[in-house]
């Protein structure tokens, strides 16, 4: 049991610290084309030597929960994922309290999928969340880069 600990702790550091930097960029401009919102996808490439594991046993059920979940998910942080120009002529993320509660919610459940469902065995569920990480990252960045760009083509044609 003391080694759930640990994991537990890391994991919510590292949420922790992913909401503190997606609070703080609504202070900072986005720079470039946008391509930095979509980068975090690269990360996510070595994840997927989790289904290339044979010690996760997932079923065609726990599949499409976790792909209907994510998607689900992705669905909030898209409608209140936005970009603004500000006065000084960069592009900002828009200030969204719905966005920080949304985010913070996705945290607290994807903590509560992990602590409380003790059914599956601990690969599976490691390979069914990082599923749902996927299913709702994916659409969300692509979703924040295809505003990004309109706000961009925006603030070209403003600028002309």
């Amino acid at each position: 049991m003391q080694t759930d600990i640990p994991a537990t702790s890391m994991f919510l550091i590292i949420g922790l610290i992913i909401l503190v930097r997606r609070i703080r960029s609504m202070y900072k401009p986005t720079k470039g084309r946008g391509v930095r919102i979509i980068l975090p996808l690269l990360f996510l490439t070595p994840g997927f030597s989790f289904f290339l594991n044979a010690s996760g046993h997932v079923t065609y059920l726990q599949l499409s929960i976790a792909i209907l979940l994510g998607i689900g998910f992705s669905i909030p942080l898209i409608l209140w994922s936005d970009y603004e120009i500000r006065n000084d002529g960069l592009i900002y993320a828009k200030k969204s309290p719905a966005f920080i509660i949304t985010f913070a919610i996705m945290i607290a459940l994807r903590y509560y999928f992990r602590q409380h469902i003790s059914t599956i065995e601990p690969a599976t569920l490691s390979m069914l969340i990082f599923l749902l990480v996927i299913c709702y990252l994916i659409p969300w960045r692509i979703a924040c880069y295809i505003k990004y760009q309109k706000v961009l083509k925006l603030k070209n044609t403003v600028s002309l």
